[in-house]
């Protein structure tokens, strides 16, 4: 089957198209889930600062003394941030923090408020339960905490209640002294589900692309393949002759220089073969009956050479065999036949003509063809003089 495209060309344009594409989709794509994650980010700092912000911190202060703790005390500075994790169905856990002795402990957790709304069921921490971070997680929050910041976990986290972010702000007494720090966990299943949805959209983006990449791919590598195709052509072309097909001298010169190449230690024949008295032909029976006496020559030559020989046109009427592997018995048996082959057959309108033919044969070991034309052209100018219709061999005496 005829190839339309070279698969390799095919898979190169495609893969590179698909790159760009992907970039195209993808990099806007990361760069705008980072965004969305920001905004995110942002939200659950500013819920978190607000959390802080409700939470009296003398009271706070006073709780983080296990001989001040009441029940009352404790309820009273958990009651507002009830409220606020009742107003949000997307928050978790809320709860307070702090420092103790190099220790962290809980100080504050609404789950065990019984005006608690909420359909998770969550597990209280203890009043001043330690707190262990995973290594996972570990970084310098406590200290960003003690230096009034906010700060929100870089990523998400994961625990049996499901996918979260955590927002934590400082809480500070009226004196502004530092007495531990709120923690809100927010829910991120709508955000997840969300993101899901950009990425089933993504993922489309990228088998469409990868369509096109490959529709694109398809149509490079047929232009490409036309347009070598057509380069080709034009080379090819640009090596025959027109009228006879043959090689001409361009074609001839490159197809004697690759055998010469590759066949370096052999023998070779040149054979120069010319028409007698083709002037006169034109001048009688017009051009065009000439040109047909040279077609004819050009089948009669193509007759009788071997397979591997090399025949052209080199202008007018003047033809070239280039016999590789020949020696001088090979190329006078070519001419004999040439000779009878062409003295045979009638040319159009019964025109009779005839051919002379220069012959030499190399056999040294770099054979060299500028000299062997000139030597087979010296013989035809021979063959010529001795009456035409004949060859004559021009000896390599080198």
């Amino acid at each position: 089957m005829t190839r339309s495209f070279k698969p390799s060309v095919f898979v190169g344009a495609a893969a590179a198209i698909a790159v760009i594409l992907f970039a195209i989709v993808a990099i806007p794509q990361y760069f705008s889930q980072q965004a969305r994650l920001e905004v995110l980010r942002a939200s659950v700092g500013q819920i978190a600062r607000v959390a802080a912000s409700v939470i009296d911190g003398d009271a706070h202060g006073r709780l983080l003394d296990r001989d001040q703790y009441t029940p009352e005390l404790y309820a009273r500075t958990l009651a507002p941030l009830v409220k606020l994790h009742n107003a949000s169905s997307d928050i978790f856990y809320v709860y307070t923090m702090a420092d103790l002795s190099g220790k962290t402990v809980f100080v504050l957790d609404t789950a065990k408020s019984p005006l608690l709304k909420t359909s998770q069921h969550l597990q209280a921490s203890e009043y001043l339960e330690p707190f262990t971070l995973r290594k996972e997680y570990e970084s310098d929050w406590l200290e960003q905490l003690a230096a009034g910041r906010i700060w929100v976990t870089p990523t998400f986290q994961k625990d049996d209640y499901g996918n979260f972010l955590t927002g934590h702000a400082p809480i500070f007494d009226s004196a502004g002294r530092y007495v531990g720090f709120v923690g809100v966990d927010f829910n991120l299943e709508y955000y997840l589900a969300q993101e899901a949805r950009f990425r089933t959209i993504v993922m489309w983006s990228l088998i469409s692309a990868v369509i096109v990449a490959l529709v694109l791919g398809y149509w490079v590598a047929r232009y490409q393949y036309a347009l070598y195709d057509q380069v080709q052509t034009h080379y090819h072309s640009s090596m025959r002759d027109e009228l006879t097909a043959l090689l001409n001298r361009r074609g001839a010169l490159a197809a004697v220089g690759k055998v010469l190449t590759d066949r370096a230690a052999t023998t070779h024949a040149v054979l120069l073969v010319d028409i007698d008295n083709f002037k006169s032909i034109n001048d009688t029976y017009g051009h065009a009956v000439g040109d047909q006496v040279i077609a004819r020559l050009a089948q009669s030559i193509n007759h009788c050479i071997r397979g591997a020989d090399i025949s052209a046109r080199l202008g007018g009427d003047e033809f070239m065999i280039f016999a590789p592997d020949c020696d001088l018995e090979g190329a006078q048996e070519i001419a004999d036949r040439l000779l009878a082959f062409v003295r045979d057959s009638r040319a159009p309108q019964e025109i009779e003509y005839t051919v002379s033919v220069g012959i030499t044969v190399d056999a040294q070991r770099n054979a060299d063809f500028d000299t062997m034309y000139r030597r087979a052209d010296t013989a035809l100018y021979q063959a010529k003089s001795a009456g035409k219709n004949r060859y004559v061999v021009c000896e390599n005496r080198a």
